[in-house]
């Protein structure tokens, strides 16, 4: 098993997001690696974003969290690491381009893993940002995929 030391899991703050944070934390305590949470809230005026987030969540969901706060987000973002059985090091919220995000956030703080979440319904076939970042991702990715 390889040895990662900086593990990125992507959070949508949804309740099918805990089966992504849990196989992220179970790799993480298998290999002593930092884990840090990131947010990505995308701008719905993006290609298609709206379809990428109905990929992943519910329409009332994704309305709810159009209308939160940044610090709302952070501090849902937040409640999360702290129910987690492990230490979290970093909570992130953060608004743009989803790959141009990460890229940035996996440089600017030395990260060997992103750990994701995939759904494998309609949507997912038409667009997904999933296939985007493994098309683009600078490290490896692992992709969790989602029961309904």
């Amino acid at each position: 098993m390889m040895n990662y030391e900086h593990i990125l899991v992507t959070v949508n703050l949804t309740k099918i997001n805990q089966q992504v944070i849990d196989r992220a934390l179970s790799l993480a305590k298998a290999t002593g690696a930092k884990v840090s949470f990131i947010h990505v809230d995308l701008s719905c005026t993006e290609n298609f974003s709206i379809l990428r987030e109905c990929d992943e969540t519910p329409a009332e969901e994704i309305s709810n969290s159009k209308s939160a706060s940044k610090e709302e987000l952070q501090r849902q973002l937040q409640a999360l690491a702290d129910r987690a059985d492990y230490p979290i090091t970093n909570t992130l919220v953060v608004s743009g381009g989803l790959r141009y995000k990460l890229e940035q956030t996996i440089r600017k703080m030395d990260v060997d893993l992103l750990v994701c979440g995939h759904h494998h319904n309609f949507w997912s076939r038409v667009v997904s940002s999933v296939r985007e970042l493994v098309d683009t991702s600078p490290i490896d990715l692992l992709i969790v995929h989602l029961d309904d």
